[in-house]
């Protein structure tokens, strides 16, 4: 469990001032209720919380670990996850969502870490490569390798973050994979509680949908959030 709240980020011009001593206090308040046990409590203060439009690691990572309490797993997994997209490394997070899926880390294309380390050495080398091809336009030198060098840099950070950005998840206790974008069309598999997937396209109330062993199928709507 976090014990202190840090805020990642504040929503001042949306939404007006944030009382920052009155989270802090309600955030202290679920900690204590779930160290009595009362979990449900617990779930509903961090919620109101999340509610004030607050980004940050520890109220994700506590909010995950009331769902977790309350048997609640997909939901538990879906703010582990939004934990991790902002502390990519705390292992303390990657070890919770482990026990739920004890394989999420081996594919190295869908370890988070990887992919935000992949995302930003490339954004580097593309902003390196750009400066020294904007110096060299100024003093009229040749220039077709680094522009062919620069694209070859930023097309992986755009497809890192791409991916990065486009996992989603299933909250429910388990969902069909079906061929068509109907419950009567045939089921290709069973998705299980906290599993994760890649949107291809929607249409209606139905997802198509990749997930991490390469399955295409539709999925309604209803049953998934956005990591």
């Amino acid at each position: 469990m976090k014990y202190i709240i840090i805020f990642v980020f504040q929503f001042c011009l949306l939404y007006g001032e944030i009382d920052f001593d009155k989270i802090n206090s309600i955030f202290n308040d679920a900690n204590k209720l779930y160290e009595e046990g009362d979990y449900f409590e617990a779930n509903n203060l961090y919620k109101n919380i999340v509610s004030s439009n607050i980004i940050s690691k520890d109220l994700y990572y506590n909010l995950g670990l009331s769902y977790a309490k309350i048997g609640s797993n997909g939901y538990a997994i879906l703010w582990y996850e939004r934990a991790l997209n902002i502390s990519p490394f705390d292992k303390e997070i990657k070890n919770n969502i482990d026990l739920f899926n004890p394989n999420s880390f081996s594919n190295p294309f869908e370890n988070k870490s990887t992919l935000i380390i992949i995302f930003y050495l490339t954004l580097f080398l593309f902003i390196l490569f750009f400066t020294i091809l904007i110096i060299l336009f100024i003093k009229k030198r040749k220039i077709y390798y680094l522009i062919i060098i620069s694209i070859l840099f930023i097309l992986p950070a755009i497809i890192s973050y791409n991916i990065i950005n486009s996992n989603y998840l299933i909250v429910v206790e388990r969902s069909n994979l079906y061929k068509g974008e109907s419950e009567r069309a045939d089921i290709i598999s069973i998705i299980n509680e906290g599993e994760k997937f890649r949107i291809l396209k929607e249409y209606s109330n139905w997802y198509y949908v990749k997930n991490s062993s390469f399955s295409k199928g539709w999925i309604n709507k209803s049953f998934v959030e956005k990591i």
